[in-house]
Formats: structure tokens, C-alpha cells, sequence
């Protein structure tokens, strides 16, 4: 099993390139984050042409986060319905998505597109939100999931979780994305039982970014940050085969300042 993730930064305008990323490499999952469009906008037909289901939600011009898949859900999860707070985070249904798949050799699969709400400025009440909705989210998994469940949490975080995750630690502490506050809060999420994949194969490659400003030349100066993560839960690890990041997708003409970061698992 192929499955991948990427904050496309507009579907519309990347619609052509998601559809090359599915067909590179027959992509059995994808979570796509930041489809900046409502929810019945969403171009479902383009991919149930294609052969896949499509499950979407969407906002008003900005957030939206899908799953593309080539199995039928058993059961859909959006945002943080259930928890009685879910009232003091009303994006949260734009920016949390998951579905329960079943495999012939794993009878159940959880599989989420997260995006996490980016928090500029740092310090701003934006910030806290974001910060709050982290630990909301792993609050949300303590409640409906435990440790022993095969689960594949996947998106843009707006994290980087460490020094290697970043061009230059010096330089760019605490900017957004890279503050001591949402390094914790990240770390914490990870305490459910969540265990950063590509961390798993690479645990001290430098150098691995998945998004680069569209200024100042940083792509083609790799002055890059790594927020785009895929989290599995340990039942898991021993069926992670290779997890990479396509940054052919970021050199392509109008891209997305997001590149895609994708994984195989013996499924």
C-alpha cells in the first residue's frame, strides 16, 4: 500500500497535478490539505473517474481537507464531533478528516488529513489557538482510539518538530512553525503513541523539507522547513517499508510551496 499526503494550496489550481501524483505511483490513499474550496465544490467526479471514493470538507475560500482513496470508507470522522469542547475550535470540521478502511490483512485502518492551523503571528491569539488545537487533537485520539490501533495520522502540521527539521535552527527559532511552544505541543501529540515515519527510516537525516517559501529563491537553495508529517501508531512500524518526499512536485510550473511526502506499507 502507496499512500501519501500534501497541501496542494488550492485544488483548482492544482487539480492537474494531484491527478499526476495519483497515476505516478497508483496511490492507494491520499490526504490533501488546504483544498480552498466548499465543501460540494470539491471536484469528486475528476477522481470517481479514476476509479476512487472521495471524502471532503471544506470552507468558505480557504482550509478544506480530503482523503482520495481506492477503498470505500466503512465509517467517516470529521473534525472533533463528539468531544464537548469541539464548540471553541468551529474550523476544526475543515481541518480534520478520517476514515476507516478494512484490508484483507488488517481488518481495521484508521487513515486522517490533517491540517493544523498555521498560528502567524507567533504570540497572537491565532498562535494560542493553534497551540490549543493540538492539544485537542490528541485529546480527540485519546477518546475514540487507543495506542493498539492501526492509525495513520497524516497532513501539514505547521510544525517542525527539531533542529534538522529546518535550514538553519539558529536563524529561524522562534519564527512560526519553529517555537519552543509548538515543538512541545507537537512532542505531546506524538505521547499518544504516534510515531513520526519518516523519522522511523531516517532518524537523523538533515535536509528532508517539505515546504519551501516561494520567495527569495528557498526551493532551489533548499531553504526549506519539514512540516508535512505521516504519524502511525506502532502496530504499524513493522509494515513501514519507505517513506520519501517528491520534490519533483515543487519544481512543476505554479506549484503548491508544499511538496508531497509519501509512504509504502506492507498492507
Amino acid at each position: 500500500m502507496i499512500i501519501g499526503s500534501w497541501n496542494v494550496n488550492s485544488i483548482k489550481v492544482r487539480l492537474d497535478q494531484v491527478i499526476s501524483l495519483l497515476e505516478k505511483y497508483s496511490l492507494d490513499l491520499l490526504a490533501i490539505q488546504e483544498t480552498k474550496v466548499k465543501t460540494e465544490n470539491f471536484p469528486y467526479g475528476v477522481f470517481e473517474k479514476l476509479g476512487y471514493e472521495v471524502y471532503h470538507q471544506g470552507g468558505k475560500g480557504k482550509n478544506g481537507v480530503a482523503i482520495i482513496s481506492k477503498l470505500k470508507a466503512k465509517e467517516v470522522k470529521k473534525g472533533f464531533e463528539g468531544l464537548e469542547e469541539r464548540g471553541d475550535f468551529p474550523d476544526a470540521k475543515e481541518r480534520i478528516l478520517g476514515i476507516k478502511l478494512s484490508f484483507s490483512e488488517l481488518s481495521e485502518l484508521w487513515f486522517f488529513s490533517c491540517y493544523i492551523p498555521n498560528g502567524s503571528p507567533v504570540n497572537s491569539d491565532y498562535y494560542f489557538y493553534k497551540l490549543q488545537f493540538l492539544w485537542q487533537l490528541k485529546e480527540y485520539l485519546e477518546t475514540y482510539f487507543s495506542k493498539d490501533t492501526p492509525l495513520i495520522l497524516s497532513g501539514d502540521f505547521n510544525v517542525a518538530p527539531s533542529e534538522i527539521d529546518v535550514y538553519e535552527p539558529t536563524l529561524l527559532e522562534g519564527s512560526i512553525c519553529f517555537t519552543e511552544k509548538e515543538r512541545k505541543v507537537f512532542l505531546n501529540l506524538l505521547e499518544f503513541g504516534l510515531k513520526d515515519a519518516l523519522r522511523v527510516r531516517y532518524p537523523e537525516k538533515r535536509g528532508l523539507f517539505t515546504w519551501w517559501d516561494y520567495q527569495f529563491s528557498a526551493f532551489e537553495k533548499n531553504l526549506g522547513m519539514r512540516l508535512d508529517h505521516i504519524l502511525i501508531t506502532s502496530s504499524l512500524i513493522a509494515r513501514l517499508e519507505e517513506v520519501w518526499i517528491d520534490r519533483q512536485f515543487r519544481a512543476l510550473k505554479k506549484p503548491s510551496d508544499h511538496a508531497p511526502i509519501l509512504a509504502k506499507f506492507k498492507i
